[in-house]
């Protein structure tokens, strides 16, 4: 153990940390990297060496022999160790709040599970607040706007609620904080706990490998981002950040980034992906943020505070290229890890697509980047094309009847429903892993597709999920929708409608045209935009929400302005 120390020379406080840690209670390994900050890997290595020494107690715990404790004592100087631990500048704040770290706590374990094929760590509650804290005293926040590039640590959260104890009451003032986020699991849970409190979220989705909401796009004064530690991932959450800014001068990237001190080949590849974004480290905090995990980076993280240079906006402002597979391999795990290879599609199912393009009796396209199915009788499209703005001219233009192929095998779980958004067509056929998490036994949609009922049923007789010999049981499935035919519906649905098809305007302009034109054909009556717009947001009680694009709304919030829009065209008796 002399020897391990001695080979750390000035870096030793961590490892002599740890031996102290084991002289005085039992600590599991989780804790031990934790308060260390050292990898898992060093500090089973610390293990190892103490050999006999060492006893292990209940629930994995581990302890030094009662004999062994003043000799490793003295061997690592523990009194002039525990009398030298660093000073946190913000302990004291921190301290005054020990009632939000409390709250944190209690909604980070109510919140929903951490994912891990979206690299999700949970923060601790102490760090949750520390970045509140750190951001109010840092920043004048009064008045700011504060974007969460992805938020499964709940830290904007903790951001309004220190805000609210800090200024109580109906003239409360703090910043306006705005979520995007893939999860939309999370994205409810932050809503309603937000709601629950009085505080104010505005919370939209976002896949940031296709985009920013373009509500959010330049409005925020600051931007915080935990994003996945991967060169790609950091990278494009921090750009996102970047193009989420208002003040091209005074704007602010944070990031929260770790490597291991083992691996430090990583960290130069991850600053050197910010370094190409044109942004400048203003600031590096060591250590700052501590997770319920992540042992091989020592569960901590630094704080990055980058500034953006012209370069940034030069390299922001190019148009985007196209974009194959690789685009979306940005996390450490799962089928769209960076080490991740697309696989091969079942041959019934590749069959099975095939043949539903070759039977529709018009025109088909392919959306997605798998050679297999891109048939010389079908059109192409890129997913991210389709997403950001709906099937292109050259496919959807006139022609009769529309059938579409879209591949989502990599698909993380809400792309179906955007896709469902994005695609105008007659039929459209889906190839998806047979355990999607939106979709149920058999191909029948469970009620995260409800939403979309005024657009799309869902024909589950052309379902299959097959291997390559025709088993079943297969990793994907196709499952195939129709188009609902708009003059079965009543008004309110044929509104529905009208905003389901036009998922990238903005929808109180989308609510206003289509209402008057609805009100119109069913009762003759004739509302002047001006009336129709303010019934729109009297039916929504959210006016920012109206200038926000159908397709950028989570499952929860889409579900409620299509329930509100249709009873905003419900003839009144």
């Amino acid at each position: 153990m002399a020897t391990l120390l001695h080979g750390y020379r000035v870096h030793a406080r961590a490892p002599r940390g740890v031996v102290a840690a084991l002289t005085e209670r039992p600590r599991t390994l989780r804790a031990l990297v934790q308060d260390s900050g050292l990898p898992r890997r060093s500090v089973e290595e610390i293990l190892d060496r103490l050999g006999d020494d060492l006893r292990t107690g209940t629930g994995g715990t581990f302890v030094l022999r009662p004999g062994a404790v003043d000799r490793y004592r003295t061997m690592i100087d523990y009194d002039e160790l525990r009398a030298g631990t660093p000073l946190d500048p913000l302990a004291a704040e921190i301290g005054r709040h020990g009632a939000l770290v409390t709250t944190m706590h209690e909604l980070i374990a109510s919140a929903p599970r951490p994912r891990t094929d979206l690299d999700h760590v949970p923060a601790t509650a102490a760090t949750v607040v520390r970045r509140a804290v750190w951001l109010s005293t840092h920043y004048d926040l009064r008045e700011a706007h504060l974007l969460c590039v992805g938020d499964h640590d709940l830290t904007s959260l903790a951001v309004v609620l220190l805000a609210a104890a800090a200024s109580p009451g109906p003239a409360r003032r703090g910043p306006t904080v705005t979520v995007v986020d893939i999860d939309e699991d999370l994205l409810e849970f932050l809503d309603r706990s937000a709601r629950s409190r009085d505080v104010r979220l505005r919370c939209l989705y976002a896949d940031l490998r296709f985009g920013l909401p373009p509500s959010v796009a330049g409005g925020a004064d600051l931007a915080f981002t935990d994003p996945p530690y991967t060169p790609q991932g950091v990278s494009l959450f921090a750009a996102r950040g970047a193009q989420g800014l208002a003040d091209r001068e005074r704007g602010r990237v944070l990031v929260a980034y770790g490597f291991s001190e083992r691996v430090p080949t990583l960290g130069w590849k991850v600053q050197r992906a910010l370094l190409d974004q044109g942004l400048v480290f203003e600031a590096i905090w060591p250590a700052f943020h501590t997770y319920e995990g992540a042992e091989a980076v020592g569960a901590r993280a630094d704080m990055y505070v980058c500034q953006p240079t012209p370069a940034t906006w030069k390299h922001l402002d190019r148009p985007a290229p196209a974009r194959g597979p690789a685009a979306t391999a940005i996390y450490t795990r799962g089928r769209q890890s960076t080490e991740s290879r697309p696989a091969p599609l079942a041959g019934p199912v590749v069959a099975a697509a095939t043949r539903f393009l070759a039977a529709a009796p018009g025109r088909g396209v392919f959306v997605g980047e798998r050679p297999e199915l891109d048939a010389a009788h079908a059109a192409h499209a890129h997913l991210a094309t389709v997403l950001e703005r709906g099937l292109p001219t050259a496919a959807a233009g006139a022609g009769g009847p529309l059938s579409a192929v879209a591949d989502l095998s990599d698909d993380p779980g809400p792309w179906l429903t955007r896709l469902l958004l994005a695609v105008n067509a007659d039929r459209l056929a889906v190839i998806v892993n047979a355990d999607h998490r939106v979709l149920g036994a058999g191909g029948c949609a469970r009620g995260a597709l409800d939403p979309l009922r005024a657009k799309w049923a869902a024909t589950p007789e052309h379902d299959l999920a097959l291997d390559d010999e025709g088993r079943a049981g297969g990793a994907t499935r196709l499952v195939t929708f129709a188009a609902v035919d708009p003059a079965v519906l009543d008004p309110g649905a044929r509104l529905a409608r009208w905003l389901l098809d036009r998922p990238h305007g903005k929808i109180g302009n989308v609510w206003r045209d289509g209402l008057i034109r609805i009100v119109r054909e069913a009762d003759g009556r004739v509302l002047a935009q001006r009336e129709a717009l303010a019934a729109a947001r009297r039916a929504v009680g959210d006016a920012d929400l109206l200038a926000v694009r159908l397709i950028d709304l989570p499952r929860h919030t889409l579900a409620s302005t299509l329930t509100a829009a249709a009873v905003s065209a419900t003839p009144q008796t």
